[in-house]
């Protein structure tokens, strides 16, 4: 039976002194929770928003994975006229037309609200590549003011695809398609980031994959992403077990702060799988979350401390080396927590990274709790965000859940999908359906994440409210968009994007 959280009480994280014993980052990191307050409605949490708008065409649904970023970009070079982009995979029945397409889509945000309907559009970046949505793209404002677009398969072939817009701020006229083949390895995921310096050279575009020994490893451009080199390997994930056939896999986040660092958040594996402490056989022990951050060819703890001189190389290191943020078996509140996953990482205007994570409460995975994690540029700053709700899709995924977003403009602001209320654990139950759905919620806090205010976007939903996202934009306003639909599995759904406007 649920027990409500404490109002607000700060609780010590309940680890092996001997984790923690050479990193004084994570120290005994203290965890803040608080059950937050909801408010009435988005009026009380906002200036001013717009209505809710379609940004997919009606007859073409889509989807996207979350560990490609930024799956959305604003484009403010011209204020007055902010142009959107993003992209999905295309769902289409067998032998249709659109089945698997990489489509992009692009919003003129000053005509959300204008008289005369929303000025959008929709171009075809590849044709029938992959009925999956781990091949949805991502995307980068180059310094020419061009865009560059970058989506690969999900590990079937060993290439990573982009493409260049022709005009600076003109998402309608694309380049040929360039192709990089990684030698070693399918590519699942892209992630471009572009630094003003890497290695001593400007302007360099690092682009985070998986590929070699089914890790992460990254691609380099220096000429804005019309070629690629491949660089090396940051992470070695270790096997769970001798002929384990399903880990051996860390999941990661990147997002690089625009000057010379790269910030991940990576996993020990896939949620699911387990392991014993000498991983021999499977056992009690699963995923715990971990941050660092990579520099001119270094990785390094979140504290500065280097644990890979060379990542110019084939060797990675185990992501048990990084900064642990949040230990599997840790106890909050009421619950050990159990399979970590990261949602989110985002650089805000500081430059220090955000990011959201979350975990199983007592390894039940009808009860996801989502947790905020802030640098404030000596140490990491973790609190209880919110109730996550439980998972939705295919029983093989018990931890895919709604997911969350941080407008990194505005950190103090998050959208959280979830088939809880955030603040009691209640699930969610639709008067529209009368089944548990998941719903949007906006989130904001006063004391850098300590505690929480917020209120509810959608509600009695007549189906699924999923993944938010919101790209960086500018200070007092957010763009939100997220997924509507139904969603049985990673290459089945039935969903819509939606976008809102939300100045507060």
């Amino acid at each position: 039976m649920f027990t409500p959280l404490p109002k607000s009480v700060t609780l010590a994280v309940l680890v092996s002194t001997s984790v923690f014993a050479a990193d004084p980052v994570a120290g005994t990191l203290p965890i803040t929770v608080s059950a937050g307050k909801a408010v009435a409605s988005l009026d009380d949490l906002s200036s001013r928003h717009s209505k809710v708008f379609q940004v997919s065409d009606p007859d073409r649904p889509g989807a996207w994975c979350w560990f490609q970023d930024p799956r959305a970009i604003v484009d403010s070079s011209n204020p007055q006229k902010p142009v959107l982009l993003t992209g999905v995979v295309t769902y289409g029945d067998q032998g249709s037309e659109q089945r698997g397409d990489i489509d992009l889509y692009w919003v003129e945000l000053d005509s959300v609200d204008r008289e005369g309907g929303l000025v959008r559009g929709r171009f075809e970046i590849d044709d029938r590549l992959q009925m999956d949505d781990h091949a949805s793209p991502a995307f980068l404002i180059r310094p020419d003011g061009r865009y560059l677009v970058t989506w690969s398969k999900h590990g079937s072939d060993p290439i990573m695809r982009s493409k260049v817009s022709l005009n600076p701020g003109d998402p309608k006229e694309w380049s040929e398609t360039f192709r990089f083949k990684e030698a070693n390895g399918g590519v699942t995921y892209t992630n471009p980031n572009l630094l003003a310096s890497w290695n001593e050279k400007a302007d360099v575009i690092f682009n985070g994959i998986r590929s070699r020994g089914f890790d992460s490893n990254f691609l380099l451009s220096d000429d804005l992403g019309e070629t690629w080199t491949y660089a090396g390997r940051v992470l070695d994930a270790l096997d769970p077990w001798p002929k384990d056939n399903d880990g051996g896999r860390a999941y990661v986040k990147y997002a690089g702060d625009g000057k010379s660092k790269i910030h991940i958040f990576s996993t020990d594996d896939h949620p699911r799988v387990n392991f014993n402490e000498d991983r021999t056989a499977p056992g009690p022990h699963l995923n715990s979350i971990y941050a660092g951050y990579m520099e001119n060819n270094k990785l390094h703890r979140s504290d500065g401390t280097v644990v890979d001189e060379n990542l110019l190389d084939d060797a990675g290191t185990p992501p048990t080396e990084l900064t642990p943020l949040l230990k599997d078996g840790t106890i909050v509140g009421d619950a050990a927590m159990r399979r970590g996953w990261q949602l989110d990482l985002k650089t805000g205007p500081d430059g220090h990274p955000v990011g959201i994570f979350q975990f199983r409460a007592d390894d039940n995975p009808d009860d996801h709790r989502y947790f905020y994690a802030r640098n404030d540029g000596k140490r990491w700053n973790v609190s209880f965000l919110a109730y996550g709700g439980d998972n939705f899709g295919a029983s093989s995924e018990l931890d895919y859940t709604g997911l969350a977003s941080v407008d990194p403009s505005n950190p103090d602001i998050v959208f959280i999908s979830t088939s809880s209320d955030p603040v009691t654990n209640t699930p969610l139950i639709s008067s529209a359906t009368g089944n548990r759905q998941n719903e949007i919620f906006m989130g904001k806090t006063e004391d850098g994440g300590k505690s929480w205010t917020w209120a509810a976007l959608t509600s009695n939903s007549a189906s699924d409210n999923l993944r938010p996202v919101v790209p960086a934009w500018t200070k007092g306003k957010s763009l939100l968009l997220w997924m509507q639909g139904t969603y049985p599995k990673f290459y089945t759904y039935d969903t819509k994007i939606l976008g809102q406007v939300i100045e507060h």
